[in-house]
């Protein structure tokens, strides 16, 4: 009887240390887990945000279909202009300006640009160069990433497979009266973290809605709401 009394307690002992342990370093899992999957998350956002400023400063406008942004992307082209040399001193006193330098320039008559005094003889070539070069919109937008996919990016990380960011664009007033175009991408944590610990996952939206003011229980960039230039959540 002591035996198995021996026993049982020790059963005991193990369980409570073990309960013990994982309240304790259930929440350190949990968080760390959290920050990682947030963390490509916001990378995801960024990666919207960045095509969205480039095809509104292309097109006027942003977008609300994925299928836009993405094409965007793949098939755009971004200028970039090409600028090299300047005018002297002299040259501006005497009149010219760099549009009518350019004006010169650009009608590729040697004569008129050397009569001109446009040409850098030891160049061999006029004195301005004022181009514009297009390259692929996904090297301007995002160099160094050899392997990025433009098809990824209205899919939330972490998510079931197809779980897809909201995306929204409105026209806001502001105080001022001006007229303002917005745009909005975001991902609650129930998309990306449904999978963790569903207690410690309620615990952290009921945080977040018992902030002041609206929020969002989730990442988000952008705003139908308020302009705030494009801002993250997280910023």
């Amino acid at each position: 009887m002591k035996v198995v009394m021996r026993v049982l307690l020790a059963i005991a002992i193990v369980l409570l240390v073990w309960v013990s342990w994982k309240s304790i370093q259930g929440p350190i899992d949990f968080n760390a887990e959290v920050a990682k999957r947030d963390q490509a998350v916001i990378q995801r956002l960024m990666d919207i945000r960045t095509a969205q400023v480039a095809l509104r400063s292309q097109t006027g406008s942003y977008t609300a279909s994925f299928d836009t942004l993405v094409n965007f992307v793949k098939e755009g082209k971004i200028a970039t202009i090409v600028r090299s040399g300047d005018l002297t001193e002299a040259q501006l006193e005497s009149g010219m300006t760099e549009i009518k330098a350019m004006e010169i320039i650009r009608t590729g008559n040697e004569a008129k640009i050397k009569e001109a005094g446009l040409w850098d003889s030891e160049k061999n070539a006029p004195q301005l160069v004022r181009d514009s070069l297009f390259s692929p919109a996904v090297e301007v937008l995002f160099p160094n990433r050899t392997n990025f996919a433009a098809d990824s990016l209205r899919y939330v990380p972490f998510a079931p497979s197809g779980t897809t960011f909201k995306m929204g664009v409105d026209s806001l007033i502001t105080a001022s009266g001006y007229p303002i175009q917005v745009f909005e991408a975001k991902a609650a944590y129930t998309d990306y973290l449904s999978d963790l610990d569903k207690k410690l996952l309620a615990q952290k939206i009921q945080e977040v809605l018992d902030r002041p003011g609206d929020r969002f229980p989730g990442m988000q960039v952008g705003s139908l709401e308020v302009a705030n230039n494009n801002a993250g959540n997280w910023e």
